[in-house]
């Protein structure tokens, strides 16, 4: 099985439906699953001490992060509900891992497309 950044789809889709940690089992590695989406403009800190109308805690999506769900995770059915990392066979998951591979490579200029958005090797902060 392709190894799909599942977490960091699972964090998007929550900021935009308004819980951003409702497909997080744990919140231990959620800054670590938000750096690919920070980086690509998805999503975005949200300010200490915001009043807001729903469940978000941490992160919350920007424009780009609701065209992206309007585009590659709106559609998502019930094999996609509960955490994240059970998602793994949903086929609509892979092309979107494509296109979020897309813009991280856009986003900046790494040393190469395939390092950019090597799944298996994710490079994030430690914090």
């Amino acid at each position: 099985m392709e190894d799909l950044p599942l977490h960091e789809l699972g964090l998007l889709r929550g900021a935009v439906e308004g819980r951003d940690t409702r497909y997080f089992g744990s919140l231990l590695a959620l800054d670590r699953h938000a750096y690919l989406l920070l980086r690509a403009g998805l999503i975005a800190p949200i300010p200490a001490g915001t009043r807001r109308d729903d469940e978000c805690q941490f992160y919350e999506a920007t424009p780009a992060g609701r065209e992206f769900y309007a585009a590659h995770l709106s559609g998502l059915d019930e094999r996609a509900k509960g955490r994240a990392n059970a998602w793994g066979d949903h086929p609509q998951l892979a092309a979107a891992a494509r296109t979020l591979g897309r813009l991280m490579a856009a986003s900046e200029s790494p040393a190469s497309a395939d390092e950019a958005f090597d799944l298996g090797a994710r490079t994030s902060p430690r914090t």
